[in-house]
C-alpha cells in the first residue's frame, strides 16, 4: 500500500514480539532493488471492542510507536477487507486513533499533541541557527528553510540532525518552507529508513503546527510532499497542548501477492 508517497508492506497477523530473525527478514524485504522495497511494514490484527491493532516496523526492522501514513493505510485496508466498517478505531503504540475512510481518502483523528518545544541550536550552511523539536507519537525536528527546498542537500543535512545530541531517541527531520497562504512544502529524512522518504505523515503534522506557531499558516494547512501528493492537517492550538488534530490524505492498495524465500535472501 501507499499513502502520501510512503509505501508499506501490509500483513494480516499479530505483529507483537516478532523474533529477531523475522525482523531481519523484514529489513531485507524492505530493500529496494533487491526485494519488494518499502518504507516499513504494518501488521493488522483484531483487537477488543471491534478495534484493529496496528503494529508498525520501520524499514530497518525496528519497531516504531506510530506511523501516520501507515495508520491511514491500515484504516483503508481494514475497511476494504471487511475487518471494520468505514470508521475503524486503530490501536497503535501511541494510543487509540479514530479513522474515517471515504474511498481512497482517509482522515485520522489523533490524540492531543504536546506543543512544540523550545528551539535547539543546529548548524549547516544555508540552514537557520535553530530548529524546533516536537513529538507527534514519535520525535520530530522541524527546520524552516528560506531557499529552494527542492535544491536542499537533504542527504548531507539529514543524518547529523537525525542524531542531534539534544534528542536522545533520534528524530525524523522535516525541512519546511512556506509555500503560500496556509500552504507549506515539506521534505523529510526519516529515522529507521535512514534516508529521505517521499512523505512523512506525522512529520507534516509537526511541520504544520510549527508553521502556525511561526505565523506562516493557520489551520487547515495544506502540506505539499516530495511525492507531489498533498496532505491536509487540521488542529486547535490551546497553548501547552494541540488538540483536534486531524490528518487527511490518500491511501492506495497497490497489489497483493506471495513473498518467496528469495525476497529475504541476503
Amino acid at each position: 500500500m501507499a499513502g502520501g508517497g510512503n509505501d508499506f508492506l501490509v500483513f494480516e497477523g499479530d505483529g507483537r514480539d516478532l523474533s529477531e530473525e523475522a525482523r531481519r527478514r523484514l529489513a531485507l524485504v524492505c530493500r529496494r532493488g533487491l526485494s519488494v522495497g518499502a518504507d516499513g511494514a504494518l501488521f493488522l490484527s483484531p483487537a477488543e471492542k471491534g478495534r484493529i491493532r496496528v503494529d508498525y516496523y520501520n524499514a530497518d526492522g525496528g519497531p516504531a510507536t506510530f506511523c501516520a501514513n501507515g495508520t491511514r493505510c491500515a484504516a483503508r485496508y481494514a475497511v476494504r477487507h471487511g475487518m471494520s466498517d468505514g470508521s475503524p478505531v486503530l490501536e497503535t503504540g501511541w494510543g487509540a486513533i479514530e479513522g474515517r475512510v471515504d474511498g481512497e481518502s482517509v482522515t485520522l483523528s489523533l490524540p492531543a499533541v504536546p506543543a512544540p518545544q523550545d528551539p535547539i541550536p543546529i548548524s549547516g550552511r544555508g540552514l537557520p541557527p535553530t530548529a524546533i523539536p516536537m513529538k507527534v507519537g514519535v520525535p520530530h525536528l522541524v527546520v524552516f528553510v528560506r531557499g529552494d527546498l527542492g535544491l536542499l542537500a537533504i542527504d548531507r543535512f539529514g543524518p547529523p540532525l537525525r542524531r542531534h545530541p539534544a534528542l536522545p531517541e533520534g528524530a525524523n527531520v522535516n525541512f519546511v518552507r512556506a509555500a503560500g497562504e496556509n500552504r507549506i512544502a515539506v521534505r523529510s529524512w526519516e529515522r529507521g529508513v535512514e534516508g529521505e522518504t517521499l512523505s512523512c505523515g506525522s512529520g507534516v503534522i509537526a511541520a504544520a503546527i510549527a508553521a502556525s506557531r511561526q505565523g506562516l499558516a493557520t489551520s487547515p494547512v495544506v502540506c505539499g510532499t516530495r511525492s507531489g501528493v498533498d496532505l491536509t492537517v487540521e488542529f486547535r492550538d490551546e497553548g501547552e497542548v494541540i488538540v483536534g488534530v486531524r490528518l487527511t490524505g490518500d491511501a492506495r492498495e497497490i497489489y497483493s501477492g506471495e513473498l518467496l524465500e528469495e525476497a529475504w535472501k541476503a
